[in-house]
Parts: C-alpha cells; structure tokens; sequence
C-alpha cells in the first residue's frame, strides 16, 4: 500500500504489517469510548470532502481564527508530517479561509489534512491536491488580509459541539469525522 490513505480507508500500523482501517471500523471497535465521549464523532453532515484524498489522520493542530487566514498560513507554513490542522472560523460564512494557494502549500508540507469550521474557494485546486479538506461549504470570496495575525494557535476549539484539543488525534473518511485523546490501535 502506498503511505496515504486509500480508497476511503485510513492506514495503520499492526505489529508488522500495513493495513486499513474504515472510521466506522474503528468506531465499531471502540464503541464504549464512542459511547462515553472519549472518543467523539464531529456531527453528520456538518462538512463537504474537498481534496482528493478522500481519507486522512494525525495528530491535531489547532487555529481559531475569524475572517483572517494569516494564523492559518503560518501553521501550514509548519511541518505537517504526520498532523492535521483543525481550523475553528467561527462557522463564519461571508468569505473563504481555505484557497487553492494555502492547500498546495499543506500539501508541500506535508500535511495529512485540514477540516475546517468556515469556508474554501478555488474548489477544483483544491480537488486536484492529494490533501485531505473538510469544510463547511464553498465560498467565492477570499479572507480580509489585515496581516495582523489575530486568532489563537494550538489551544481548545469547539465545533459542532465537540471540544478539539491540541495533541488529540482526528480520522477521517468518507463516513466521517473523528477525534481521540490518542491514537487508536487495534
């Protein structure tokens, strides 16, 4: 198997061997700490799948950020290896955080994925990109650029209802979206 997710199902290590493992798998296998919260499944229908690949994971970074997409570069600016940027735009709908410039510089730097509380433009880049992207919707209008760099990095966002920490793990795929205190094993 190639080192991304494929076809809908998200790679993980078994003691010597490669293998997939489907987000509802995994939800099936830890049901009791789906069950108790400590593993959380962001809302149903809350986002679009943008990117082309369809399936992702990592450990978190987060942003908060509203209107303004610096803090947002800068963290995709980061090593990526092995992360996914979550992105709290307050569901903020009159401009785009996420374009076709941003995704290609996440996939440069090797970023799993971003999911995203707010909006993406330039959506056929984006599908191009072999970037995983979760967003609530597409919107032609980019972010302001008031280059102040306002917003918070790497703390405790909520989305959907759901906390989102710093260090946590999120999966997903095509049946959705999930987020561990750690990485999940089987």
């Amino acid at each position: 198997l190639p080192k991304q997710a494929c076809g809908g199902y998200i790679q993980r290590e078994c003691t010597s061997s490669l293998q997939v493992m489907a987000i509802s798998d995994l939800c099936d296998v830890y049901a009791e700490q789906v069950r108790d919260g400590k593993v959380r499944v962001l809302p149903p229908g809350m986002f679009q799948i943008y990117g082309s690949r369809r399936a992702f994971s990592g450990s978190i970074a987060t942003v908060k950020v509203l209107e303004d997409n610096v803090m947002v570069r800068e963290m995709l600016e980061e090593d990526g290896q092995g992360r996914v940027l979550v992105v709290d735009g307050g569901a903020n709908l009159p401009c785009a955080l996420l374009g076709g410039n941003l995704v290609v510089l996440a996939h440069t730097n090797g970023w799993s994925g971003i999911v995203l509380n707010g909006n993406v433009r330039d959506v056929d880049e984006i599908n191009n990109c072999d970037i995983g992207v979760r967003a609530l919707a597409a919107h032609p209008v980019k972010s302001s650029k008031n280059k102040k760099a306002c917003g918070e990095k790497n703390g405790v966002l909520t989305i959907g209802g759901t906390a989102i920490i710093a260090g946590e793990w999120c999966y997903a795929d095509s049946d959705g979206i999930i987020i561990s205190p750690s990485r999940l094993s089987i």
